[in-house]
């Protein structure tokens, strides 16, 4: 049987908890990616966390699978909580979760062939693309947001600086990722 394999992300940005809950997943069949999406499930709430965009980034990454006619999936995922928790190595304590955790169970029980592994974040890089282009998306359109969130964001000056350093960064730069770079390439 013919496996698509599914790549799935998600992260809280630009706080965890309380930020921007986004998901992504990309679907390859062979080396060739036939499909792929990113979207917010959350937005500052205390339960709006990494793993809970996690969760829904696989949960949405099998409902695609299933709505298409997919009958067997390999997943992937950077989440070692997700997927430890999903093969049954960890117990699911956060109640936030378990909705989400019983959801993915019951929608992996649907397919023929299913199989979760963890991969390192570099593999996963298309699922992150999603999930990141759509809390970026999200927040651009939203300049209250990015006043909410603005302590955490990068500041003019660093998006100043980095524009010097020939870097057209964007406005959904954390303020670490702004000093890392800035630090990188500055010793360039």
């Amino acid at each position: 049987m013919r496996c698509l394999r599914v790549f799935f992300d998600g992260a809280c940005e630009p706080v965890n908890p309380g930020g921007v809950g986004a998901y992504g997943f990309a679907v390859f069949d062979g080396e060739r990616e036939v499909y792929g999406e990113g979207g917010v499930v959350c937005v500052g709430e205390r339960w709006c966390t990494n793993n809970y965009a996690e969760y829904s980034a696989l949960v949405k990454a099998l409902e695609w699978a299933l709505s298409n006619g997919v009958e067997c999936v390999a997943v992937y995922g950077d989440s070692q909580l997700v997927v430890r928790q999903v093969v049954g190595e960890y117990a699911v304590r956060a109640p936030h979760l378990k909705p989400l955790y019983e959801r993915a169970l019951e929608l992996a029980g649907r397919f023929k062939g299913f199989s979760i592994s963890w991969v390192p974040r570099g593999e996963n890089s298309r699922a992150d693309y999603y999930s990141k282009r759509a809390y970026c998306d999200y927040l651009k359109a939203r300049p209250e947001l990015r006043e909410r969130y603005s302590r955490w964001l990068a500041t003019g000056r660093q998006l100043a600086a980095l524009r010097r350093l020939g870097v057209e960064a964007d406005v959904c730069l954390t303020r670490a990722e702004a000093s890392r770079l800035i630090r990188r390439l500055g010793r360039g």
